[in-house]
């Protein structure tokens, strides 16, 4: 029954995707234009970004390399012409697919090969050959370099590399430059964002369809990444969740071959990746068994904390307040909040991180965009954000003094002007999924936030780079 409602699923949903959609070449000669105007502003000659399979969150944006195979590799945008993404031997074909999309140049260089192999027929271009071309230094000046990647990131060796060749007082890290500019997005981003967010939609409720005592976690995640891939995405923004039991510490704890028990609280998470671009759908359920009233209560006040900052998140953009009212919303809740817990005492459950992050080319790690409590700037103009609510049912100890080990609720909405909407149509509870045969949501049960993404994205400001006087994180 399950696997024919896999089937069915993607029949459904199959044509809602569009494949298609990409981000056009213009576009990326767009954010050249930006990115390089503020480089000149700033005095810099050359930016500079790494990658990898774990942050490729910045060459995707800028050069449309999204999917990094083996090596390292990097992105060199001169002040003015067009940026060269620089790569190893085996990685740099794919690479030379990638950047079709953007029209980005392509160099192989011996620094980023794979550490002990030998390349017999490969044809490195030297480093300062690439610059020079970019370039064209005069002699006796230095060129100044922006590190546009995190400290987080970026290998010492590439920064040894660039510190060698132009100097160490030539190199300076600016990661909140390029950040500030990816936060806003454009129309064919936010589409995008919207589609991989009606893929993991789907693949949500295959999982959901299959979780049922005895499977194990693999399997339900199975279920999960093959719908994901036959409608279009990729890969995945994480390692797609399914844990079970204690293992729901985990917090963020990928599938293994442990077997699912009735009665346990199964965490469930995916993030499909859509040309680039990130969605992402998380619940938590139980498997086999009704909630206790405990239990009711307890993912009831999760649900209450996700209404109190969602509410708070639509409120504050049509005032354009400063976004940590959000965040003292959400704290506020919390201090208010109730629960009797195993030990007879009245007291909150722990919430693990941030109630919003920003999203784009990863799930995550764009690095610029939570709403903190010291974020005292307004929202974006035309921003994708992830709500991500979560309760922990441990203390600091260890002890479980709740019913669950861990309960989260997470989409995905976006922002244009003062208008706010959830991306996604699943609802916040979905534990009368389980085991069904449910193709798609039925209307009575759409997600209470869920709105179409509206229509033409609100003015961009004249210098989208001109945020440098914001306060970060």
């Amino acid at each position: 029954m399950s696997l024919r409602t896999v089937e069915a699923i993607i029949e459904a949903h199959g044509p809602k995707i569009r494949r298609d959609l990409e981000i056009p070449k213009a576009e990326y000669a767009r954010r050249w234009a930006v990115l390089q105007r503020a480089l000149r502003e700033r005095g810099y000659d050359l930016a500079y970004a790494c990658g990898s399979e774990l942050d490729r969150s910045d060459i995707a944006w800028l050069a449309g390399v999204r999917d990094p195979i083996i090596e390292r590799y990097g992105i060199l945008v001169p002040a003015a012409g067009k940026p060269v993404v620089v790569a190893g031997s085996e990685g740099g074909h794919v690479v030379e697919e990638g950047v079709r999309s953007s029209g980005a140049e392509v160099a192989v260089l011996r620094e980023y090969q794979i550490s002990d192999e030998d390349y017999r027929h490969a044809r490195f271009a030297r480093l300062e050959d690439v610059v020079g071309r970019l370039l064209r230094p005069k002699p006796g000046r230095p060129v100044r370099t922006a590190v546009l990647s995190s400290g987080q990131f970026i290998p010492h060796d590439h920064v040894l590399m660039l510190q060698g060749r132009f100097g160490a007082d030539n190199v300076v890290f600016e990661p909140g430059l390029l950040r500030r500019i990816k936060y806003e997005k454009s129309s064919a981003e936010l589409r995008l964002i919207g589609l991989a967010n009606a893929v993991a939609d789907a693949a949500f409720l295959g999982m959901l369809a299959v979780l049922r005592p005895g499977v194990r976690e693999l399997e339900v995640a199975a279920a999960g990444d093959y719908i994901m891939k036959r409608l279009g995405a990729g890969r995945t923004g994480f390692p797609t969740i399914v844990s079970s039991g204690e293992r729901g510490r985990t917090v963020l704890g990928p599938a293994t071959n442990r077997v699912i028990r009735k009665g346990e609280w199964v965490s469930l998470g995916l993030s499909p990746t859509l040309n680039g671009y990130h969605g992402i759908m998380r619940r938590t359920v139980k498997a086999g068994a009704d909630w206790d009233f405990p239990e009711s209560q307890f993912m009831a006040a999760l649900s209450g904390l996700y209404h109190a900052v969602f509410t708070a998140t639509v409120e504050t953009a049509r005032r354009a307040g400063p976004s940590n009212d959000i965040d003292r919303r959400g704290q506020a809740y919390l201090e208010d909040l109730r629960l009797r817990d195993r030990r007879g005492r009245f007291a909150a459950p722990r919430e693990p991180y941030t109630f919003i992050h920003n999203t784009g080319c990863s799930e995550c790690q764009e690095g610029f965009g939570a709403v903190t409590p010291e974020t005292a700037e307004p929202l974006g103009r035309n921003v994708a954000l992830m709500i991500d609510i979560a309760f922990l049912g441990f203390d600091d100890e260890g002890e479980l003094v709740f019913p669950v080990e861990y309960a989260v609720i997470e989409d995905s909405f976006w922002k244009r002007g003062r208008e706010v909407g959830v991306y996604n149509r699943l609802p916040l509870v979905v534990q009368d999924f389980l085991g069904r045969e449910v193709v798609d949501v039925p209307e009575a049960r759409v997600h209470p936030y869920f709105r179409p993404l509206a229509g033409r994205p609100s003015p961009r400001p004249k210098n989208r780079a001109d945020t440098s006087k914001r306060r970060t994180k």
